[in-house]
């Protein structure tokens, strides 16, 4: 009977050592994972921006959006559409782009191939500007201005291994939609 209890007592021991020592491991932490490239977009996205902070999932869905929309303006470029285009634009850019004064300041801004045209109307801000300037271009990424206000960018590298930033689209949110902002005059 000694040996029987004492070989109970042993095994008791034994389990509540056991489940002691496994109730105390720790996992051991885990190696960190690289940083994906659509981790270091979004890093890079964020970095300026003001205001509200912006999470992954939203930027992911922003540029979802943005990057669609880019794709239809291309179509609608290409066949020269305007009053689908117009459709694109925020309010305050069409209100600003259609005022005379401001057209008649662009027209003296336009480069050399384009002297002598004078932008009498929005539907010429479309066809002279807006469409020359973003035909054929690449849109890489999105940068934040704020969580209302995207720039969207074309990203090369040039000789000397530094980036380059070329801003194609502004795009601000109206009514819960991004919309085209053109900048104004400087």
């Amino acid at each position: 009977m000694k040996k029987t209890t004492l070989a109970a007592i042993a095994a008791a021991l034994l389990a509540i050592t056991l489940v002691a020592c496994e109730s105390t491991k720790q996992e051991a932490p885990k190696p960190a994972q690289a940083a994906t490239e659509n981790d270091l977009e979004y890093q890079r996205s964020i970095n300026k921006i003001e205001g509200t902070a912006v999470s992954i999932e939203t930027f992911n869905a922003d540029k979802a959006a943005i990057m669609k929309k880019i794709a239809e303006l291309n179509v609608i470029m290409t066949k020269k559409d305007y009053d689908s285009w117009l459709k694109y634009i925020s309010s305050d850019s069409k209100k600003y782009w259609s005022d005379s004064y401001t057209l008649s300041k662009a027209s003296e801004k336009l480069p050399k191939e384009l002297k002598g045209v004078k932008l009498r109307n929005l539907s010429d801000y479309f066809n002279y500007v807006f469409i020359p300037s973003r035909k054929g271009r690449q849109i890489d990424e999105i940068r934040y201005n704020s969580a209302e206000s995207v720039k969207a960018v074309q990203v090369t590298k040039t000789e000397d291994d530094k980036t380059k930033i070329t801003v194609y689209y502004n795009f601000v949110k109206e009514n819960g939609d991004w919309k085209v902002e053109m900048p104004p005059l400087l």
